[in-house]
């Protein structure tokens, strides 16, 4: 899947930067020296390359390949490159929309990742242009020091970043699970981007590899091979439950955007006791729908407890739960069911925290506490969770009936706490959190937020104070 505006936006900003690409490269030349050498070192001469993202070519010519192919999102970064380097191939093209019959031994990604619109997508073409012993370089920028680039930029001390992903080396790692790749090893490169003698030295030789001190490294990297592509299938079914509270301007766009996954897809839409026509909505599809069921109470009683009553009537093995006002697209519950009916992992959560939302999607103070209950759920659950209450969520039904519900009104952290007490792998789905389709949000910043902090306290006894029988 792909968003031609966004790829548009980043194709106008690198078309921008281009004609003074070289002098902000520069401004910054130690940065750019290390990373050039670190690929060219990595990169055995005479073989051939592709290099994602390949800029004016730079990186691309000093591993001096004996086939050497860039490809990148911007004509006036690849016409520079033709200019400079008329040795090699150069190619306008997102990696998503690039097509060859030669699969290469080398495939190189500097910073690339940060950009662009889906990562899975991109691991998925670029899976198709391996071979089998082909080695992928990968090098990705921390996202904590964003506040330290942005201040750089306002001083013209940086190239402009422009739209980018807030993605750490763990959630590669991660999302690397959902493919045919695998981690060969990783670390990082990069302590201290700029030049100072001695200083310089030290930190980006010996500091890179301190446990601890690593972690604040400007330019993580890993090393990735492809593996055979896992055609696992358990056979399972999906109950998909969209509970929804006065959502009828968006729940009839909903039930119609949910696909087809594994041997059945069962929609159970709980109406928890809306003042407006959304039950009557729902009915207009019941004939058009067969696999749609309705379950419709008054009065409300929150999220939670419709969650449970969808759940409670579902079929299939797998329970899968959308929110009704669209904020995540239906078109990417596909990415919750395949890990597990594939048997990759036990539970999938989403992450709305990886890629640049829409204005509305998520306010400030919300953001800010979600990644406040990711590091405090981390904590408490040993399972690394960026986004404890994106609403879409997955996990087997087998599971579920061993689940402690009740001590989250929203249900997101029961289920958490839940596969945490029961050992099961978790695994992050980053999904693209878009404005609502229609209606306006029922989570209120202040009340809710110390209603989670209970259910967290209550989740922190149950799971760290063990009681001792």
């Amino acid at each position: 899947m792909s968003d031609i505006p966004r790829m548009e936006k980043v194709k106008a900003h690198y078309d921008a930067i281009a004609e003074n690409y070289d002098q902000w490269k520069a401004k910054n030349s130690y940065y750019y020296k290390i990373i050039r050498s670190f690929v060219k070192g990595n990169v055995a001469p005479y073989k051939s390359v592709l290099e994602i993202g390949c800029g004016a070519g730079e990186i691309l010519a000093a591993t001096k390949p004996s086939r050497g192919v860039g490809i990148d999102i911007s004509s006036r970064m690849v016409a520079i490159a033709r200019e400079k380097y008329p040795a090699l191939d150069f190619y306008e093209s997102a990696v998503e929309d690039f097509t060859s019959d030669e699969r290469f031994d080398y495939i190189v990604l500097v910073d690339i990742i940060d950009h662009v619109y889906d990562i899975m997508d991109v691991f998925d073409s670029i899976y198709k242009l391996c071979h089998p012993s082909t080695k992928i370089i990968l090098t990705t920028i921390n996202p904590w020091w964003d506040p330290v680039f942005k201040l750089a930029e306002k001083f013209e001390a940086k190239m402009p970043e422009g739209f980018h992903n807030f993605i750490e080396k763990r959630n590669i790692t991660k999302i690397l699970e959902l493919t045919s790749f695998s981690v060969s090893y990783s670390g990082y490169l990069m302590l201290f981007p700029k030049y100072i003698p001695i200083l310089s030295f030290l930190a980006n030789t010996i500091g890179v590899r301190i446990w601890g001190l690593n972690k604040l490294s400007v330019v993580p990297y890993l090393m990735l091979q492809p593996t055979p592509v896992n055609n696992t299938d358990l056979g399972m079914g999906c109950s998909v439950v969209i509970p929804c509270h006065n959502e009828e301007g968006s729940i009839q766009e909903a039930i119609r955007r949910v696909p087809k996954m594994g041997k059945g897809t069962e929609i159970i839409v709980v109406n928890d006791g809306s003042t407006d026509s959304t039950a009557e909505k729902v009915r207009e599809l019941e004939v058009e729908y067969p696999n749609l069921k309705l379950i419709d109470y008054s009065p409300n009683k929150g999220k939670g407890h419709a969650v449970q009553a969808g759940f409670a009537a579902a079929k299939h093995e797998v329970l899968m739960i959308l929110d009704a006002d669209l904020s995540v697209l239906p078109e990417e519950l596909p990415r919750f069911f395949d890990p597990l009916n594939k048997g990759l992992c036990r539970f999938a959560n989403g992450t709305r925290l990886v890629y640049p939302m829409e204005s509305q999607a998520m306010r400030f103070l919300n953001n800010l506490g979600n990644k406040v209950f990711g590091l405090v759920m981390s904590f408490i659950t040993q399972q690394h969770l960026t986004d404890t209450l994106c609403g879409t969520k997955a996990f087997l039904k087998a599971d579920y009936k061993h689940f402690k519900m009740g001590k989250d009104s929203w249900g997101d952290f029961d289920l958490l706490f839940g596969a945490a007490k029961m050992g099961l792998k978790i695994i992050e789905v980053p999904v693209h959190y878009k404005d609502r389709f229609a209606g306006t949000s029922k989570m209120n910043t202040f009340r809710h937020g110390f209603h989670l902090l209970g259910a967290v306290y209550k989740g922190f006894k149950e799971l760290v104070f063990v009681a001792d029988e």
